[in-house]
């Protein structure tokens, strides 16, 4: 479109336009090359002066190809990135920016879920929610016939889990039954992993939830034989990572683990400060960025001096709680200290055997922070989360599944694990243990659509557990 003059732009009758908002407009769109204009559900990227401006009756008209913007007084607002005309006729003129373009794609999104769904349901309302973490979910109140249903949808680039997806689509059912709203059942419309996935963890829960593959919203069913875990490491692998820390001579209370086939950490209350690379054979100081290369006496005395560097600075009592080595792996430090006293958490624990970061396949890679057993012999799977999470329940839900069909397969005692004792056949217990100011508020929400064979506790410790566990509450969902 041939750029016009400033004559030509606010050509026009009526009433004349606000000289603020006039002024305003024509700085915003000489700032930048180029602009995205969304109005009605569509978009245009258009050139800088690709445009016409024109005054009528009060107001002034944005056009630019086919998509027009109306801007009347007091009806708009500028920020630094984005010119917003609110309004039935109004729109967004949008400059180039990572957040403009990361917003425009979850709208266009919702335009094309929206779309789709609506063949089928009737769209009450909807809208996003951001988690503080990351990734943005699509929130839906959808109706067919008389039944009323809470919705999810996720878009590929969210790179969200399905615990997260699960645990939204139960906030909002939650919700909108507070304020008198009855919900028949929920929907989930995401990709096909993550559909694949809820639908393994959803099977856990008595609540009615039906889960499609979106765009296709063709529906999700469990595999009628459920998937056996292949848990990693093997025995040869953990009795090569005994050998090596027997030899290191460490301090008890750093903790060697097998992060995944090719690294073994050494951790010292959760903060990792050597790692030995298998497929190489040397070693690697992370928090120095430091490579020693091969392994040898002169590698292995850098390792234990750098052991003794960091024993001396990652204290409870720690002069300055700014300090990174105060803060990192908050999450391990915990798991560190129950993986040392166990008891802390519940008496019935045993002190040993007990496993931490196990690693387990079920169509992908999943890793259980803490596996331990009851003195009679019940698992038991610890899930601990430091921040306030909203998907503590439903990610500890997530490892349960799979500790179970595990210990139903005898997976457990075929690698090597809990070796020489006897394992109880009732299903696994699950603890879902943060600092008691952490805890969110809707976990007891989630807890009423569990099936009664999930034996799931809360357990809140005292925030200042850096200085010892003591358990503050503990009840059953």
């Amino acid at each position: 479109m041939k750029r016009m003059s400033r004559k030509q732009c606010f050509a026009g009758s009526g009433r004349p336009v606000d000289e603020t908002l006039v002024r305003e407009l024509r700085d915003f769109l000489s700032e930048a090359p180029e602009y995205v204009c969304v109005a009605r559900r569509q978009h245009r990227r258009f050139k800088a002066g690709d445009f016409s401006l024109s005054s009528c009756a009060g107001y002034l008209e944005f056009q630019s190809s086919d998509l027009r913007i109306r801007i009347v007084p007091g009806g708009w607002n500028r920020t630094t990135h984005r010119f917003i005309a609110r309004g039935r006729l109004g729109g967004l003129l949008l400059k180039p920016s990572r957040k403009n373009e990361l917003w425009l794609l979850r709208q266009r999104f919702r335009w094309h879920c929206e779309e789709e769904i609506c063949r089928h349901w009737k769209l009450i309302r909807s809208g996003f929610v951001h988690r503080s973490a990351g990734g943005a979910f699509l929130r839906m109140i959808l109706q067919r016939r008389e039944q009323r249903f809470a919705a999810i949808a996720v878009a590929d680039e969210e790179k969200i889990r399905a615990e997260a997806a699960l645990a939204q689509l139960l906030t909002l059912w939650n919700k909108a039954e507070q304020k008198g709203g009855s919900i028949h059942g929920g929907l989930m419309f995401l990709s096909q992993q993550l559909a694949t996935s809820a639908a393994r963890l959803a099977s856990d829960l008595c609540a009615p939830i039906r889960i499609f593959q979106f765009p296709q919203l063709s529906e999700v069913a469990l595999p009628s034989t459920p998937q056996v875990p292949l848990l990693w490491p093997s025995q040869s692998s953990r009795e090569g990572l005994k050998s090596l820390t027997a030899d290191l001579s460490l301090p008890p209370e750093v903790q060697a683990i097998i992060r995944n086939g090719k690294e073994w950490s050494f951790e010292y209350l959760g903060i990792p400060f050597a790692q030995f690379l298998t497929d190489q054979q040397c070693w690697r100081l992370p928090l120095l960025s430091k490579d020693l290369g091969a392994d040898g006496a002169e590698a292995r005395l850098q390792v234990r001096d750098e052991c003794h560097r960091i024993r001396g600075m990652r204290r409870a009592r720690s002069r300055s709680r700014h300090d990174p080595l105060y803060q990192l792996y908050s999450e391990r430090w915990l798991e560190s200290l129950i993986l040392r006293n166990p008891k802390a958490l519940d008496p019935q624990l045993r002190l040993f055997p007990i496993y931490s970061q196990v690693p387990a396949y079920v169509s992908q890679r999943r890793v259980i922070d803490i596996v331990a057993i009851t003195e009679s012999g019940r698992l038991t799977v610890i899930e601990v989360k430091v921040q306030k999470s909203i998907d503590l329940l439903l990610q500890g839900l997530a490892y349960w599944r799979i500790v179970f069909q595990a210990q139903q397969e005898n997976a457990f005692q075929k690698n090597g694990y809990f070796d020489s004792l006897r394992v109880s056949e009732e299903p696994p217990l699950l603890y879902c243990v943060t600092p008691l100011l952490s805890l969110h508020a809707d976990q007891r929400l989630f807890a009423r659509h569990l099936r009664p064979e999930v034996e799931v506790y809360l357990i809140g410790v005292n925030n200042d557990w850096r200085n010892g566990i003591s358990v503050l509450r503990k009840e059953r969902l």
